[in-house]
Protein backbone atom coordinates (compact mmCIF):
# COMPACT_ATOMS: atom_id res chain seq x y z
CA UNK A 1 0.00 0.00 0.00
CA UNK A 2 1.29 3.44 -0.80
CA UNK A 3 0.46 4.75 2.68
CA UNK A 4 1.90 1.64 4.39
CA UNK A 5 -1.41 1.02 6.19
CA UNK A 6 -2.99 -2.40 6.49
CA UNK A 7 -6.49 -2.52 4.99
CA UNK A 8 -9.13 -5.17 5.56
CA UNK A 9 -9.94 -7.69 2.85
CA UNK A 10 -13.42 -6.24 2.40
CA UNK A 11 -11.99 -2.74 2.08
CA UNK A 12 -9.52 -3.99 -0.52
CA UNK A 13 -12.32 -5.59 -2.55
CA UNK A 14 -14.40 -2.43 -2.42
CA UNK A 15 -11.50 -0.33 -3.66
CA UNK A 16 -10.67 -2.86 -6.36
CA UNK A 17 -14.15 -3.62 -7.73
CA UNK A 18 -16.43 -1.00 -6.16
CA UNK A 19 -18.69 -3.97 -5.37
CA UNK A 20 -18.22 -6.50 -2.61
CA UNK A 21 -18.18 -9.76 -4.57
CA UNK A 22 -17.43 -12.19 -1.73
CA UNK A 23 -19.88 -13.56 0.82
CA UNK A 24 -19.93 -11.22 3.82
CA UNK A 25 -19.56 -14.11 6.26
CA UNK A 26 -16.39 -15.21 4.55
CA UNK A 27 -15.04 -11.66 4.64
CA UNK A 28 -15.87 -11.43 8.34
CA UNK A 29 -13.97 -14.66 8.97
CA UNK A 30 -10.93 -13.35 7.11
CA UNK A 31 -10.99 -10.20 9.19
CA UNK A 32 -10.97 -12.07 12.48
CA UNK A 33 -7.86 -13.09 14.37
CA UNK A 34 -6.56 -16.33 12.89
CA UNK A 35 -6.48 -17.84 16.41
CA UNK A 36 -10.27 -17.54 16.49
CA UNK A 37 -10.67 -19.21 13.10
CA UNK A 38 -8.79 -22.52 13.09
CA UNK A 39 -10.81 -23.61 10.05
CA UNK A 40 -9.08 -20.89 8.02
CA UNK A 41 -5.69 -22.24 9.00
CA UNK A 42 -6.81 -25.75 8.04
CA UNK A 43 -8.07 -24.42 4.70
CA UNK A 44 -4.79 -22.60 4.08
CA UNK A 45 -2.73 -25.67 4.98
CA UNK A 46 -4.82 -27.80 2.61
CA UNK A 47 -4.46 -25.34 -0.25
CA UNK A 48 -0.74 -24.95 0.39
CA UNK A 49 -0.22 -28.71 0.43
CA UNK A 50 -2.05 -29.44 -2.82
CA UNK A 51 -2.16 -26.17 -4.75
CA UNK A 52 0.90 -24.18 -3.64
CA UNK A 53 2.33 -23.72 -7.12
CA UNK A 54 -1.04 -22.71 -8.59
CA UNK A 55 -1.67 -20.15 -5.85
CA UNK A 56 1.84 -18.75 -6.12
CA UNK A 57 1.84 -18.39 -9.90
CA UNK A 58 -1.69 -17.02 -10.05
CA UNK A 59 -0.68 -14.31 -7.58
CA UNK A 60 2.61 -13.58 -9.34
CA UNK A 61 1.01 -13.24 -12.77
CA UNK A 62 -1.84 -11.11 -11.43
CA UNK A 63 0.63 -8.75 -9.77
CA UNK A 64 2.78 -8.56 -12.89
CA UNK A 65 -0.28 -7.62 -14.97
CA UNK A 66 -1.67 -5.20 -12.38
CA UNK A 67 -2.41 -1.76 -13.78
CA UNK A 68 0.43 0.62 -13.04
CA UNK A 69 2.99 -2.10 -12.34
CA UNK A 70 5.80 -1.41 -14.79
CA UNK A 71 8.37 -3.70 -13.15
CA UNK A 72 7.21 -7.33 -13.34
CA UNK A 73 9.06 -9.83 -11.16
CA UNK A 74 10.31 -13.32 -11.87
CA UNK A 75 9.37 -16.36 -9.81
CA UNK A 76 11.94 -18.52 -8.03
CA UNK A 77 11.15 -22.04 -6.79
CA UNK A 78 13.56 -22.95 -4.00
CA UNK A 79 14.94 -26.48 -4.17
CA UNK A 80 17.40 -28.36 -1.96
CA UNK A 81 18.15 -31.45 -4.05
CA UNK A 82 17.60 -32.88 -7.51
CA UNK A 83 14.39 -34.58 -6.44
CA UNK A 84 12.90 -31.22 -5.44
CA UNK A 85 14.08 -29.68 -8.72
CA UNK A 86 12.17 -32.36 -10.62
CA UNK A 87 9.12 -32.04 -8.36
CA UNK A 88 8.99 -28.25 -8.74
CA UNK A 89 9.36 -28.52 -12.51
CA UNK A 90 6.46 -30.98 -12.70
CA UNK A 91 4.21 -28.91 -10.41
CA UNK A 92 4.99 -25.70 -12.29
CA UNK A 93 3.91 -27.35 -15.55
CA UNK A 94 0.64 -28.49 -13.96
CA UNK A 95 0.01 -25.01 -12.60
CA UNK A 96 0.72 -23.36 -15.97
CA UNK A 97 -1.69 -25.73 -17.68
CA UNK A 98 -4.33 -24.83 -15.09
CA UNK A 99 -3.65 -21.14 -15.72
CA UNK A 100 -3.80 -21.67 -19.50
CA UNK A 101 -0.26 -20.38 -19.95
CA UNK A 102 2.24 -21.80 -22.44
CA UNK A 103 5.54 -22.94 -20.90
CA UNK A 104 8.89 -22.90 -22.65
CA UNK A 105 11.25 -25.21 -20.79
CA UNK A 106 14.96 -24.50 -20.60
CA UNK A 107 17.06 -26.98 -18.62
CA UNK A 108 20.37 -25.20 -18.18
CA UNK A 109 22.21 -28.09 -16.53
CA UNK A 110 25.56 -28.63 -18.32
CA UNK A 111 24.54 -26.06 -20.95
CA UNK A 112 26.21 -22.97 -22.33
CA UNK A 113 24.07 -19.87 -22.78
CA UNK A 114 23.85 -20.64 -26.51
CA UNK A 115 22.58 -24.14 -25.68
CA UNK A 116 19.92 -22.56 -23.48
CA UNK A 117 18.79 -20.30 -26.32
CA UNK A 118 18.62 -23.30 -28.63
CA UNK A 119 16.15 -24.95 -26.26
CA UNK A 120 14.15 -21.74 -26.30
CA UNK A 121 13.76 -21.42 -30.05
CA UNK A 122 14.89 -24.72 -31.58
CA UNK A 123 17.69 -23.21 -33.67
CA UNK A 124 21.22 -22.80 -32.33
CA UNK A 125 22.36 -19.15 -32.22
CA UNK A 126 25.51 -18.20 -34.05
CA UNK A 127 26.97 -16.36 -31.08
CA UNK A 128 26.13 -15.13 -27.57
CA UNK A 129 24.68 -11.86 -28.87
CA UNK A 130 22.30 -13.82 -31.08
CA UNK A 131 21.34 -15.95 -28.07
CA UNK A 132 20.41 -12.85 -26.08
CA UNK A 133 18.35 -11.57 -29.00
CA UNK A 134 16.43 -14.85 -29.05
CA UNK A 135 15.54 -14.48 -25.38
CA UNK A 136 14.56 -10.84 -25.87
CA UNK A 137 12.34 -11.69 -28.84
CA UNK A 138 10.50 -14.34 -26.88
CA UNK A 139 10.09 -12.33 -23.68
CA UNK A 140 9.06 -9.06 -25.31
CA UNK A 141 6.80 -10.45 -28.03
CA UNK A 142 5.01 -13.51 -26.66
CA UNK A 143 2.68 -14.66 -23.89
CA UNK A 144 4.97 -17.57 -23.00
CA UNK A 145 6.32 -18.45 -19.58
CA UNK A 146 10.01 -19.28 -19.76
CA UNK A 147 10.91 -21.85 -17.08
CA UNK A 148 14.67 -22.03 -16.51
CA UNK A 149 15.86 -24.84 -14.27
CA UNK A 150 19.36 -25.59 -13.03
CA UNK A 151 20.97 -22.33 -14.12
CA UNK A 152 23.38 -22.81 -11.22
CA UNK A 153 24.47 -26.11 -12.80
CA UNK A 154 25.09 -24.62 -16.25
CA UNK A 155 28.41 -24.37 -18.10
CA UNK A 156 28.28 -20.59 -18.05
CA UNK A 157 31.82 -19.89 -16.97
CA UNK A 158 31.14 -17.01 -14.59
CA UNK A 159 28.45 -14.54 -13.64
CA UNK A 160 25.53 -16.98 -13.58
CA UNK A 161 23.64 -14.67 -11.22
CA UNK A 162 24.36 -11.80 -13.59
CA UNK A 163 22.83 -13.82 -16.43
CA UNK A 164 19.72 -14.44 -14.34
CA UNK A 165 19.47 -10.75 -13.48
CA UNK A 166 19.90 -9.71 -17.11
CA UNK A 167 17.15 -12.10 -18.20
CA UNK A 168 14.80 -10.70 -15.57
CA UNK A 169 15.68 -7.14 -16.56
CA UNK A 170 14.48 -7.77 -20.13
CA UNK A 171 10.91 -7.66 -18.81
CA UNK A 172 11.65 -5.37 -15.89
CA UNK A 173 12.98 -2.63 -18.19
CA UNK A 174 10.59 -3.25 -21.10
CA UNK A 175 8.58 -0.14 -20.20
CA UNK A 176 11.59 1.95 -21.23
CA UNK A 177 10.94 0.68 -24.76
CA UNK A 178 7.22 1.36 -24.49
CA UNK A 179 6.47 -2.37 -24.18
CA UNK A 180 4.16 -4.00 -21.65
CA UNK A 181 5.35 -7.62 -21.77
CA UNK A 182 2.81 -10.42 -21.51
CA UNK A 183 5.47 -13.07 -20.87
CA UNK A 184 6.88 -14.24 -17.55
CA UNK A 185 10.09 -15.87 -16.41
CA UNK A 186 10.51 -18.51 -13.72
CA UNK A 187 13.57 -20.14 -12.17
CA UNK A 188 13.67 -23.57 -10.59
CA UNK A 189 16.98 -23.81 -8.79
CA UNK A 190 18.84 -24.40 -5.57
CA UNK A 191 18.44 -22.29 -2.46
CA UNK A 192 22.23 -21.97 -2.14
CA UNK A 193 22.44 -20.29 -5.54
CA UNK A 194 19.82 -17.72 -4.57
CA UNK A 195 21.58 -17.07 -1.28
CA UNK A 196 24.82 -16.31 -3.09
CA UNK A 197 23.03 -14.21 -5.69
CA UNK A 198 20.67 -12.38 -3.34
CA UNK A 199 22.32 -8.96 -3.71
CA UNK A 200 21.76 -9.16 -7.48
CA UNK A 201 18.40 -10.92 -7.66
CA UNK A 202 16.51 -10.23 -4.45
CA UNK A 203 14.79 -7.07 -5.64
CA UNK A 204 13.45 -8.74 -8.79
CA UNK A 205 11.96 -12.04 -7.67
CA UNK A 206 9.13 -13.60 -5.70
CA UNK A 207 10.00 -16.83 -3.90
CA UNK A 208 8.03 -20.08 -3.61
CA UNK A 209 9.53 -22.32 -0.95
Amino acid sequence: MTDNKIVSFSEYLKKKNNVLTVDSGFVEALGDDIKNRPELMEWFQFQNAFHKHKLFLNGLFATNRQEGNINPNAGYFLSFNEEQINHNNAEVLKALEWLDRTPVLVDAKNCTFKNMAQQLRGAKPSDTRDAWMMFEENLLNSHDVIVISNLSQSKIASGKSGVARSLIKINDDAHLLGINPKSDILFVDYAAFLQRAWSELGAYIEICA
